[in-house]
This record gives C-alpha cells, structure tokens and sequence, in this order.
C-alpha cells in the first residue's frame, strides 16, 4: 500500500533533525514525505533541505509567514499545501504525521501491515507518550476509539468518506467521529509507541491559558454532553493540579457558547453523545472490576 506522509512544520529546529533520523532508519519507506514549511523563522528550513537534497522521497515545500500561530488552522493549511500537490492514485494511505516525533524504526511497516489486515480499519497511529521533562515521559491515555493529533493515519477512502480533514481547531477529534459514524474503525495500535519530543500546547506563543481556553472552544464545537465536559475538565485540572486549566477550559467553552460560534454538523453531535455514553459504560464495567485503581495514569474520564 502506498503511504504519503505530510509533515506540517514551524520553527521544529530543535526536533526535526532527530525526526527525520527515524524516518530515515525505516524498515518500510513511505511513497513521500511532504514537508510543509510553515513560516519558520529558526533553522527548520536548512536542516530539512540537508536532508532531502539527498533522499528523493522528501519533498520540501515553503509557505509564506502569516507572521503569527493559527492553532488548528495553521496546521490545517500547512497540511493542505502539501496534499492539494498529490493525485488521489498516488496513495492508499495518507498521514499528518509532526516533525517533533521520535519513533521506531518498524512504526511504518506496522502502520501499513494494520492497514492490510483490517480492511475495516479507518483511522489509526501510535501509542503517544508526552515529554514531562528532559528525558521523561508520559503515556497520554485516551479513548481506545482516539488517535492523537500528531501521528495521523488515514485510509484513502475514509479520509473521502469523512471529507477530509477540517480547518480549525478540534480536526483531530471531528475525524474520528465522522469515521465512527461513517461506520470505519479507528484506534491506535498498543505495541507502537511514539515519543512526543515537545508535547501539544507548549509552542512557541500558546501556553496554558490559551491551550485551556482553545479546548473549551472544541469541546463547544464537537458537541456531546455539557455534563461530560465537565467531567472531563474536572479530571484533567486535577491530574495537573491546576485550577487555573479549569478556569480557563470553562471559559472557553462558555465564550464560543455565548457568541453562537459555529459548530460541528448535528449528526455527528448527536453521534458523538453516543460515543460518551459507550465511554461511561466502560467506566462504569471499570469501577465494578475494581480495576480502575490499579491502573496508573488512567483518567476517569478516558478509556485506555
């Protein structure tokens, strides 16, 4: 199956290097490697241009500044540049994939292998583990139907079925929602681990206050359950210890609610209630079991 793999990029000079070192060491190549230079003003650019001078499935490709970070959107438009170059014959398998990962030298192959055994499957990546501190790092558990934002990747055909991804923040959780609903299967694959060298909401002009206020404004967009926010942000403030992230989570979705902001489509509002109750029926089977205590890291809000 052919795999193109685009990389949106800004200002990674401290990363992309150690990046594209795994992607190199490959058991399995992907067709292209976009990368999508997304107004850099560090090294990126020269560190990049070291690279795919010499490997000719690296493709490089520059935007204009906007001078600022767009969370979501930024991204989304990186992305686009590089996929709007494709034709759809090219690939079977296409993947937003960061350029501050480090992963295995078999995490391709296992990608396209879970592809070719699950003809069902829409959505997958790996198992992401968070930089806490130099050295240290943190499995991020999420619902066993989610794959995480920086390690994408799509079956051509649910890519078109859930028409393509959205330009905002939240397109990494409108995705597999539409694929759920579309029927695809999607999840991440338990024995691929990927480390997340800097890890989400620590760029470079986006930090805690506007990490939270930008994930209240997705919960309000994607839909669901008021209440399930609330729960949701209630754990994550406490697995922080910060009752500033749930100040400001609270705030943001308070402040898109009041100024009628757009949202998502209502079936797949309607389809993502659904998804959070399957949710709290694990937790609920979790509790009984009394395995929810043994497990470390495991919001209550979130099943592994």
């Amino acid at each position: 199956m052919n795999l193109i793999i685009i990389t949106p990029v800004r200002n990674e000079e401290k990363y992309i290097d150690t990046c594209i070192q795994c992607m190199l060491r490959q058991t399995y190549l992907p067709k292209k490697w976009i990368i999508v230079n997304d107004g850099s003003n560090d090294d990126t650019e020269k560190i990049v241009l070291k690279y795919s001078e010499k490997n000719e499935f690296m493709k490089y490709i520059k935007i204009p500044d906007r001078g600022y970070r767009y969370p979501g959107r930024g991204v989304m438009d990186a992305f686009y540049a590089g996929y709007e170059t494709l034709d759809e014959e090219e690939f079977a398998i296409i993947a937003k994939f960061d350029g501050d990962l480090s992963f295995p030298e078999d995490t391709m192959e296992k990608i396209v292998n879970a592809f070719e055994k699950d003809s069902a499957l829409g959505i997958t990546g790996g198992v992401r583990y968070d930089a806490v501190r130099e050295n240290e790092f943190k499995k991020v558990i999420v619902p066993k139907y989610y794959v995480g934002g920086p390690t994408k990747f799509y079956r051509k055909e649910c890519f078109a079925s859930i028409h393509g991804l959205m330009k905002r923040a939240g397109w990494d959780g409108a995705d597999v929602i539409r694929a759920q609903k579309e029927k695809w299967k999607t999840g991440e694959i338990p024995d691929l681990l990927i480390h997340h060298l800097r890890p989400t909401g620590t760029s470079r002009g986006e930090g805690l206050a506007k990490a939270s206020l930008k994930y209240g404004d997705v919960s309000y967009y994607l839909g669901g359950y008021p209440w399930y926010f609330v729960l949701r942000v209630l754990g994550r403030s406490f697995d922080n210890k910060s009752p500033r992230m749930f100040f400001y989570m609270i705030k943001g979705y308070l402040s898109s609610k009041h100024n009628k902001l757009p949202r998502e489509e209502k079936v797949y509002r309607d389809h993502f209630k659904l998804i959070q109750m399957d949710n709290v029926k694990g937790y609920v089977n979790l509790f009984l079991k009394k395995n929810v205590f043994k497990t470390r890291h495991v919001h209550l809000l979130d099943k592994n």
